[in-house]
């Protein structure tokens, strides 16, 4: 049996039951979004689409969404009560961040101060249970936020560096005729650079995100969830090594065509898929092993 409530008003009690909660929730959540937090929220859509820094935050939602589905039987059987204080606290502490933020931020502070309100009212409403149930799910979608442009900026920088140089000196064996300048790359009759947006960095970026989500729902411990996530980097750095191999050495035995852009991001597609598959099947049979 679900948990009810009674709210007097004007004489009149309101039974306050799950499926009321829940109108309450939407209602001022989807409020919220239509109003202040509107704009950041437009600005956060425009980003997504145009796959600013990476293209993993289309699939936030859609991961997040998997996550309740799952536990929706189990969240539907517990019984919702009020925790007032917790989750007012935690309201009152995602309106600060967004009213008391600086404007320099852009819409990083905003998005996380709207799922912060989000977290505390679904305090306020269902309890700590739910809470628990549905806490990494909704700020799993943090995800979807670019990084600040001088942190990404620092990252790709050091993504490029390496990813260049391990691309080139994997080449050494295979004979070709390759001369290296910073990121400017020699072939006979082909100038290839490595620009920041060759440099690895979205593959980091993902990795990273899928890897927290892996953890969350493959791993019981935070050392087997901190080991996957960790994972991340070298998984990133040998996807962009590789990328780069196969561009350079594709460029000169078969034409520079395919350095175009569209072998480009089918080439980036495929490795970044491809060593994704790999690392999951490997760790699920390790996983069997162990």
């Amino acid at each position: 049996m679900d948990q009810k409530s009674e709210i007097i008003t004007g004489g009149k009690s309101v039974s306050l039951n799950g499926r009321n909660r829940w109108l309450i929730f939407f209602s001022i959540f989807v409020g919220l979004g239509l109003t202040i937090y509107a704009e950041a929220l437009y600005d956060l859509f425009i980003s997504v689409i145009q796959r600013h820094g990476s293209s993993h935050s289309l699939f936030v939602p859609f991961i997040s969404g998997y996550f309740i589905w799952l536990k929706l039987d189990k969240i539907k059987g517990i019984k919702p009560h009020v925790t007032l204080l917790p989750g007012g606290t935690m309201m009152m502490a995602g309106l600060m961040l967004f009213y008391l933020g600086p404007s320099s931020a852009g819409f990083l502070l905003p998005v996380l101060s709207f799922l912060l309100v989000a977290a505390g009212l679904i305090l306020v409403l269902f309890g700590r249970d739910v809470f628990r149930e549905v806490s990494f799910p909704l700020f799993f979608l943090a995800a979807m936020i670019p990084l600040p442009a001088g942190l990404y900026s620092q990252i790709a920088d050091w993504m490029r560096q390496v990813v260049t140089g391990g691309s080139v000196t994997l080449l050494k064996p295979f004979g070709l005729p390759l001369y290296r300048e910073g990121f400017d790359i020699y072939l006979p009759d082909i100038h290839l650079y490595v620009g920041p947006s060759c440099s690895g960095v979205r593959y980091l970026l993902s990795y990273v995100v899928f890897g927290f989500a892996y953890a969350f729902r493959y791993k019981q411990s935070n050392k087997a969830r901190l080991v996957v996530v960790l994972a991340a980097v070298p998984l990133a750095v040998a996807g962009g090594v590789l990328r780069l191999w196969i561009m350079f050495f594709t460029a000169h035995h078969i034409g520079p065509f395919m350095v175009e852009h569209r072998p480009h991001v089918l080439l980036s597609w495929s490795v970044f898929t491809v060593l994704l598959m790999a690392a999951i099947a490997a760790d699920r049979l390790l996983s069997k092993k162990v």
